[in-house]
């Protein structure tokens, strides 16, 4: 799986997947995010843009599902945007809509964010 770090300030790091998650992807990468941002990354507030990945399968959700947990653990966030419609279709058979911070795009997303830091 690639990641890539658009942005990292203060408390907010912007993230795209550049490719697919599928088990190829994500195997190996339990800690990817926190290779790619550092330790204590789980307490920041991280948004993750799928605008790239066209399809998931079920490890990368699971990679998904296991992130958002060490996001809440931690005391930070995970807010997924810009999610391709077979991804979206993909959530929605799976409920993941009731447990993932899901934007439709990244304004909804650092929308999210504020509302998180401010509640």
């Amino acid at each position: 799986m690639k990641l890539n770090v658009l942005s990292s300030d203060e408390g907010l790091s912007r993230l795209e997947c550049c490719d697919d998650l599928t088990l190829p992807d994500v195997m190996g990468e339990g800690e990817a995010l926190e290779r790619l941002l550092g330790p204590g990354c789980y307490s920041r507030h991280v948004l993750l843009c799928l605008a790239k990945a066209s399809y998931i399968d079920s490890a990368g959700v699971g990679w998904l599902v296991m992130c958002h947990k060490r996001f809440l653990e931690g005391g930070g966030q995970l807010v997924v945007h810009s999610i391709p419609p077979m991804v979206q279709h993909v959530f929605g058979i799976l409920g993941l809509n009731t447990i993932l911070n899901i934007a439709g795009d990244e304004e909804a997303a650092r929308g999210l964010v504020s509302a998180a830091k401010s509640g």
